[in-house]
């Protein structure tokens, strides 16, 4: 099992914006294909960054699950709605839990 953080860098001042979007209809989009999304979250002092966490239990399922959302007809316009709140392009941060993390 792995975690991704996520990171999407909105274009100035509309990081609320952004976020908003996500949690409303990009997220659930993913979830309704399978994903495990943790949380999302804003980052204190810096209103145009939103992270959001997800769960993989391997690359497999990483794979199936990212396929299912590309591959879903609502997915195109949400991704150039998305590219028009941002500035830069996505990072994205693979994770996976020490033997002693509570997350593993």
């Amino acid at each position: 099992m792995f975690y991704e953080i996520r990171t999407e860098h909105a274009r100035r001042g509309r990081g609320a914006e952004l976020a908003g979007y996500l949690d409303e209809t990009v997220i659930p989009l993913h979830q309704e294909r399978g994903m495990r999304v943790v949380g999302s979250f804003t980052v204190a002092g810096d209103e145009d960054i939103v992270v959001w966490i997800r769960r993989f239990e391997d690359d497999a399922d990483r794979e199936r699950i990212l396929d299912a959302v590309h591959q879903d007809p609502r997915c195109a316009p949400l991704a150039a709605a998305v590219a028009a709140l941002t500035s830069d392009p996505a990072t994205t941060i693979r994770l996976v839990p020490t033997a002693g993390s509570a997350l593993g």
